[in-house]
C-alpha cells in the first residue's frame, strides 16, 4: 500500500488531449503568423529551421539569429496567454475582442516591418514612411492595372483571415483554463512565457529587432516612435543656409560648356561584383563595353559610391546627387519638395542653367503623375523641359515597371527632340526603366531605334507571378546588360564634340542582393576628353569600366561639388577658385559638411 502511494506522488504531471493540442495549436499558429512575412521575403536565404550562422554559438543563436524562420516568441501572445489562465477578472468578453483588434494590428505591423526591413532595407519609421505608403500604395495598385475580381478576391480572403484571427484567440482563451489545461502545459506555457519576461529584463533595447528570438511588438512600436521622433526634430531643424553657402558658385563660370548626360540605372548595383556567378560575366561585360567605347574615341573612369537609400526609393537617389544634401528618408525629401516650391535651390541643374545651359528631364514610364503633382514636380527640379510617355509617339513594346518603353528608344528620341529644340549646351537626366523590377526577358538592341516604335515589334516576354530564385537573377542580369550595351550605343551615336556622359546606380536591386552586399553601386564618367576621364583618378577612380577594389569612394551626394569642381578644372575660366570636394556632400542636419583631404 506504501509503495502504491509512493508512486502516485512521483507521478509526471499528465496531458489533457485534445484540450492541451487545441490550445497549443491555436497559440502556436497564431505566433508563428507574425513571424511569417519576414519568413517568406528571406526564404531564398533563411532556412526553415532555426538555424545560425556559422560563427554563431547555440546560446547566441537561442538569443539572436539572421536566419529569419518562425521559430520565435511573441513576448505579448504569451504573456496574454499566461495572464488570461491566472487572472480570472481579466476573462471577459471585451478582453477577448481587444487583444484580438491588437494582434491583429500587430500583424499588419510585422507584415509593414518586413517589407520595409527586407525589400528596401529601411528602419521601419512612421514618420518617414507614412507618406510613401499613403502615395505609393494607391500609385502602385493604379499602375499594376489589377483586375477587379482580383480586389474581391483579397477583400475576401482579408475577411476570412480576420475571422481564424477570432477563431484562434477564442480558441486560446477557451483551453487557458486551469480546469482545461494539463499540469505539464501549463509549465510550459509559464516557461515560455517567463523566457519572454527574461529577454524583456536583459534585451529590452535590442527585441524592436527582427533577429531577436523573443519579439515584442510594443518595444517595436515604441522604436517606432523614438525614431519618428528623432527625425520629425532633423526636418524640423534644418537650415538651408549652409547649403546655399557651400553652393554658391558665383562667379564660377564655365567658358567651354560640353553637353552633360546624368543617366542613372536602376537597380545597377555593387552586388554584381559580390556574386560569383555574377562577378565573371560582369566584368566580361565591363570589358566589352569598354573596348566598344575605347574603339571609339571615349574614355572611362569608373569607381563604387555609397547609395543614401537601398533597393528602392529612387527619388532619394537621384535627388541626393543632384541636391549635392544626404536624403535618406522620405520625411526629408518631402519637407524639400514642399520647401523648394516658391523659392530655387542652388542644385546642379540651377547651376548649369546659369551657365547656359539646357535643362531636359527624361520620364519615360508610361504612368504619369497628376496634373497639380507634376507642376510641383517640375517646380522642385526646375528643369527647362520635360520629356513624358506621352511626348514619346511610341506604340512599340511595353516592359517592366508602369510599364515602360524600351530605353533604346525613350533617349534617343529624347536627345534628338532636345536638340531639335535649342542650340544651348544641354544638360540632359534620365533614369532608365528596363532594369526595373520585374526583369523582363529583354530583346537585342535594334540597329535603328526608330524601328522599335512599332505595334507590331515582337513584345518581350514578361517573368511569369512565380518565377525560381535562379531565374529572377539571370532576369535581372540581363536586364543590366541590356542596358550597358544600350547606353554604350547610345553614347557612341553621340555627335556632339565634347559630351560627358556620368551613369550612376540608384540602388541595389531588391530581392536579388543582401544586407552584407552594401549599399554602393557603380559609377562611370565616359568622355573623348582623355584628360577630363583621367583626372578622377586623383578621387578614387579607375581608369577603366571595372574597379580595382570592390569598396566605394564616395557618396552620391558627394556627386554635385566633383562634377562642379571638375567642369571648372578643365572648362571654367583661367585662375577660377575651385570649389571644395565634398565626398558626403552637405548633411540634412545644420553642421558643416567635411571637404575631401587635400
Amino acid at each position: 500500500m506504501e509503495t502504491s502511494v509512493e508512486v502516485r506522488r512521483l507521478r509526471l504531471p499528465s496531458w489533457k488531449l485534445p484540450s492541451d493540442l487545441f490550445f497549443w495549436g491555436a497559440l502556436l499558429i497564431l505566433n508563428a503568423l507574425l513571424f511569417l512575412p519576414a519568413y517568406l521575403l528571406t526564404q531564398e536565404s533563411s532556412s526553415w529551421l532555426p538555424v545560425g550562422g556559422e560563427q554563431e554559438t547555440w546560446w547566441q543563436a537561442l538569443i539572436t539569429r539572421p536566419n529569419y524562420d518562425m521559430f520565435r516568441l511573441n513576448l505579448e501572445l504569451f504573456v496574454f496567454s499566461l495572464l488570461w489562465f491566472y487572472l480570472r477578472p481579466l476573462r471577459r468578453g471585451w478582453v477577448r475582442i481587444l487583444f484580438t483588434a491588437v494582434y491583429l494590428f500587430a500583424f499588419v505591423y510585422y507584415v509593414y516591418e518586413a517589407i520595409s526591413v527586407f525589400v528596401f532595407f529601411m528602419d521601419p519609421v512612421f514618420y518617414s514612411q507614412s507618406h510613401m505608403i499613403l502615395a505609393g500604395v494607391p500609385f502602385l495598385l493604379e499602375s499594376s492595372h489589377l483586375p477587379w475580381p482580383l480586389y474581391v478576391g483579397a477583400a475576401l480572403l482579408l475577411i476570412a483571415f480576420f475571422g481564424g484571427v477570432h477563431l484562434l484567440v477564442r480558441t486560446v482563451t477557451e483551453y487557458a483554463l486551469p480546469t482545461r489545461l494539463s499540469r505539464g502545459s501549463q509549465a510550459t506555457l509559464l516557461s515560455l512565457s517567463g523566457l519572454a519576461l527574461l529577454a524583456l529584463l536583459f534585451y529590452r533595447g535590442q527585441l524592436a529587432s527582427p533577429d531577436m528570438s523573443v519579439s515584442s511588438f510594443f518595444v517595436k512600436i515604441e522604436q517606432n516612435i523614438v525614431d519618428s521622433f528623432a527625425i520629425y526634430q532633423e526636418v524640423e531643424s534644418f537650415d538651408d543656409s549652409i547649403v546655399f553657402e557651400t553652393y554658391d558658385y558665383a562667379g564660377k563660370d564655365l567658358v567651354t560648356k560640353p553637353n552633360i548626360y546624368l543617366i542613372f540605372v536602376e537597380s545597377y548595383g555593387s552586388v554584381l561584383y559580390k556574386r560569383n556567378d555574377w562577378a565573371r560575366p560582369y566584368r566580361s561585360l565591363l570589358a566589352e563595353v569598354e573596348e566598344e567605347l575605347t574603339d571609339a574615341g571615349w574614355h572611362v573612369a569608373s569607381a563604387l559610391s555609397e547609395a543614401p537609400i537601398w533597393g528602392g526609393g529612387s527619388w532619394m537617389s537621384y535627388t541626393s546627387a543632384l541636391f549635392g544634401l544626404r536624403i535618406d528618408n522620405d520625411a526629408e525629401y518631402l519637407a524639400m519638395f514642399n520647401l523648394y516650391q516658391e523659392r530655387d535651390y542652388p542644385h546642379f541643374g540651377n547651376y548649369l542653367r546659369e551657365q547656359g545651359y539646357h535643362y531636359t528631364w527624361l520620364t519615360a514610364i508610361s504612368s504619369e503623375l497628376k496634373v497639380d503633382k507634376s507642376a510641383q514636380y517640375q517646380r522642385f527640379y526646375d528643369f527647362d523641359s520635360w520629356v513624358r510617355f506621352v511626348d514619346l509617339n511610341y506604340e512599340g513594346p511595353m516592359v517592366s515597371w508602369g510599364p515602360a518603353p524600351l530605353d533604346q528608344y525613350a533617349l534617343n528620341f529624347a536627345r534628338e527632340k532636345t536638340e531639335a529644340e535649342t542650340d544651348q549646351p544641354i544638360l540632359f537626366y534620365t533614369i532608365t526603366q528596363n532594369s526595373h523590377y520585374p526583369w523582363y526577358v529583354l530583346p537585342e538592341l535594334a540597329e535603328d531605334w526608330r524601328d522599335l516604335n512599332d505595334p507590331d515589334y515582337p513584345q518581350p516576354d514578361a517573368p511569369p507571378e512565380l518565377i525560381e530564385h535562379q531565374a529572377k537573377r539571370q532576369n535581372y542580369f540581363n536586364a543590366i546588360r541590356y542596358e550597358l550595351k544600350m547606353l554604350s550605343d547610345f553614347i557612341r551615336n553621340d555627335t556632339a564634340e565634347d559630351s560627358i556622359f556620368v551613369l550612376i546606380g540608384d540602388h541595389q536591386p531588391p530581392q536579388v542582393s543582401r544586407r552584407s552586399d552594401g549599399w554602393d553601386t557603380p559609377i562611370h564618367i565616359v568622355s573623348r576628353n582623355a584628360d577630363f576621364v583621367e583626372s578622377f583618378a586623383e578621387y578614387g577612380f579607375d581608369l577603366s569600366m571595372d574597379v580595382d577594389t570592390v569598396e566605394p569612394v564616395m557618396h552620391h551626394e558627394g556627386l554635385y561639388s566633383l562634377l562642379a569642381r571638375q567642369l571648372l578644372t578643365f572648362y571654367g575660366v583661367e585662375d577660377v577658385e575651385l570649389p571644395e570636394y565634398l565626398p558626403d556632400g552637405v548633411p540634412f542636419e545644420a553642421v558643416e559638411p567635411e571637404p575631401a583631404e587635400g
